[in-house]
C-alpha cells in the first residue's frame, strides 16, 4: 500500500485528498461492475458517454468559436476593405481596368496585413491580453483551461481545443478563397 501512496503523492494527490481519490476510484470501479453486468445498464452506457463527450465537444466548440471570431472581428474591416475595393474594379467594364497589378499587390500586402492582425489578435484570445478589462482576458483562455485543471495542462483538451481553433480558421479559409480566386486579375 506505500507504493500506491508514492504513486499518488507523484500524481499530485496528498493527505485527505488520497481519501477522496480512493473513494472515487471504488465508486467508479463499482459503477463500472454495474454497467458491465446489467443489461439494461450496459445498453444505456453508449448514451451516456455520447452525451456527456457531447456536452464536452460542444462547450469547447464554443469556446474556440468564440476566440476565433472574436479575432476575426478585429481583422474584419480590412478584410471587408480589401474585398469591396477588388470587387469594385472587377465591376468597372474592361476598359477602365488599367491597374490590374496594383490590384493583385494590395489584395497581397492587405492580406499579409489582416492574416498578422488576425493571429496577433488569436494569440492574445488564447494567451491572455495584459491590457484588456475583463480578468479572464487578461489570462487568456489556454491559461485558464490550466488553471480550471489545477495548474496542470490538460492534453487531451488543449489537442481538442487546437483542432476545433484550425477546423474553424480551415472554413474562414475556404469560404475567403474562392472570393479571392474570383477576382478578375487573378483569372
Amino acid at each position: 500500500m506505500g507504493w500506491f501512496k508514492r504513486f499518488l503523492q507523484k500524481l499530485g494527490i496528498e493527505g485527505k485528498n488520497q481519501k477522496t481519490f480512493l473513494i472515487f476510484l471504488m465508486a467508479v470501479a463499482l459503477a463500472t461492475f454495474f454497467l458491465i453486468n446489467t443489461q439494461f445498464l450496459s445498453a444505456v452506457t453508449p448514451v451516456m458517454f455520447v452525451v456527456v463527450f457531447g456536452i464536452f465537444f460542444s462547450a469547447l466548440w464554443f469556446v474556440a468559436g468564440y476566440s476565433v471570431f472574436r479575432s476575426l472581428l478585429v481583422a474584419s474591416v480590412g478584410l471587408s476593405f480589401i474585398l469591396f475595393i477588388g470587387q469594385s474594379y472587377c465591376g468597372l467594364p474592361e476598359v477602365d481596368r488599367v491597374a490590374n497589378d496594383s490590384l493583385m499587390t494590395l489584395v497581397g500586402f492587405g492580406f499579409i496585413y489582416i492574416g498578422v492582425q488576425f493571429v496577433r489578435s488569436l494569440y492574445k484570445e488564447l494567451f491572455g491580453d495584459k491590457q484588456a478589462k475583463e480578468e479572464w482576458r487578461q489570462k487568456g483562455m489556454i491559461p485558464l483551461f490550466k488553471e480550471m485543471n489545477g495548474n496542470k495542462h490538460s492534453w487531451l483538451v488543449l489537442l481538442t481545443y487546437g483542432a476545433l481553433i484550425s477546423l474553424f480558421i480551415w472554413q474562414i479559409y475556404s469560404v475567403i478563397n474562392p472570393i479571392i480566386n474570383g477576382l478578375c486579375v487573378y483569372q
